[in-house]
């Protein structure tokens, strides 16, 4: 937040006019108009003299100062406020989490670069076993990463985008010439489904992408690009499906997504029928997991939902 707005902030929540906040700080309030619109810049002095008169810490105004604990607070409150980090208590210790927050800014694409990081120290963490030039080489690699980001970040998701795109393309003569596209919800959660009796290792889930509710699917790149013919056909038929939606008019997205730090793959819509999908899906497979199992229950919930979805796409573009 450049130092204007922190002004502003501060000024509105004291409940201050900008004539108000100047002469009691010995200015005009056309001087705070100009320091809150960033045309002048405080000198440290008067910027002391600022803080003072609207009850603040003057490390909430300054630059962030890394060596100062204080500072580092202030620093994090910001980011609360901007991508909504928050510490949650795990144990001895606390743990990083970032969440919407109330303005709807969204930190996704900051776990993504967490994510990177996260996987890019692991790979250049140096090992007991490691000569001194070894350890060296690791060291400065992993500097020069950190320096360049978000720049190696970039080719890397460009690298396992073209790896995505290749698998998809060499994958793509296991789809029938004859298979019929799907013009149904109904028949999208029938190829969800034969995910499961083929064994498919995947996973559903509803959260925020670029700040929109969507229904996300991801799988494991290593993972379906080594399995079996059958599991790899499974799977493309599924993503064929999500192709049909897209041409259809849903908005789908396809993106690699690093999940610790692996890389998977990510089809994602924020179609309210899909998301509802999911979540009879995930119901589902919570009942089918679960100590007592009912076969002939579960069968006849499948076609309650068969038959709720059974509704042309295209009503829903």
């Amino acid at each position: 937040m450049a130092l204007g707005d922190k002004i502003r902030k501060y000024r509105t929540l004291k409940g201050l006019t900008q004539a108000q906040l100047g002469s009691m700080v010995k200015l005009t309030g056309d001087r705070i108009r100009q320091y809150e619109n960033d045309v002048r810049k405080p000198k440290d002095g008067k910027l002391m003299e600022i803080a003072k008169a609207l009850d603040i810490n003057p490390t909430a105004l300054f630059e962030p100062d890394y060596r100062n604990p204080n500072s580092v607070m202030h620093a994090l409150f910001e980011l609360e406020d901007i991508y909504g980090l928050r510490f949650e208590k795990s144990g001895e210790n606390y743990q990083l989490a970032f969440s919407q927050n109330e303005d709807g800014k969204n930190s996704d694409w900051l776990m993504e670069g967490i994510a990177a990081w996260t996987a890019k120290r692991k790979e250049l963490q140096p090992d007991i076993n490691d000569s001194a030039g070894a350890i060296t080489d690791k060291k400065e690699k992993y500097a020069l990463w950190k320096a360049r980001y978000p720049y190696d970040l970039g080719e890397d998701i460009q690298k396992q985008s073209a790896l995505i795109a290749d698998f998809h393309k060499n994958a793509a003569p296991l789809i029938s010439q004859n298979r019929k596209k799907i013009t149904t919800f109904s028949e999208f959660f029938k190829s969800l489904l034969a995910l499961d009796t083929e064994g498919v290792i995947f996973h559903t889930a509803i959260g925020e992408v670029t700040g929109t509710r969507s229904a996300i699917f991801t799988i494991n790149l290593d993972y379906i690009m080594n399995a079996s013919v059958s599991v790899q056909k499974a799977y493309m038929c599924f993503r064929e499906c999500w192709q049909d939606m897209k041409k259809i008019g849903i908005a789908v997205a396809e993106n690699p997504m690093p999940i610790d730090g692996v890389t998977h793959i990510s089809m994602s819509t924020p179609c309210p029928q899909v998301i509802a999908l999911f979540e009879e899906y995930e119901k589902l497979h919570g009942e089918k997991v679960a100590p007592v199992f009912d076969e002939d229950a579960y069968k006849m919930e499948i076609e309650d939902v068969m038959r709720m979805f059974r509704v042309p796409i295209e009503e829903y573009v």
